[in-house]
């Protein structure tokens, strides 16, 4: 069997922030130097593509939580 994505969980991370994809993605610029545009941003909260580990590492700074609170992994 394949390891296959679970689900992401960053829109609800983001809202919970009081942030917009728009406005996550400008944090993620000024504050750490990641280019990582508000589309992109939207491909990673509807699953259709994954995070690379360093701007995955960005966005938990960004919004204060862990690598393993953005994925919800089936069992």
């Amino acid at each position: 069997m394949a390891l296959t994505f679970g689900k992401c969980l960053l829109r609800d991370l983001r809202l919970r922030a009081g942030l917009t994809q728009e406005e996550l993605s400008e944090r993620l610029r000024t504050k750490l130097g990641l280019t990582v545009s508000p589309t992109l941003l939207s491909l990673y909260e509807n699953g259709r593509r994954p995070m690379p580990a360093l701007n995955m590492r960005g966005i938990c700074i960004i919004l204060g939580c862990t690598e393993a609170d953005l994925y919800e992994w089936p069992r």
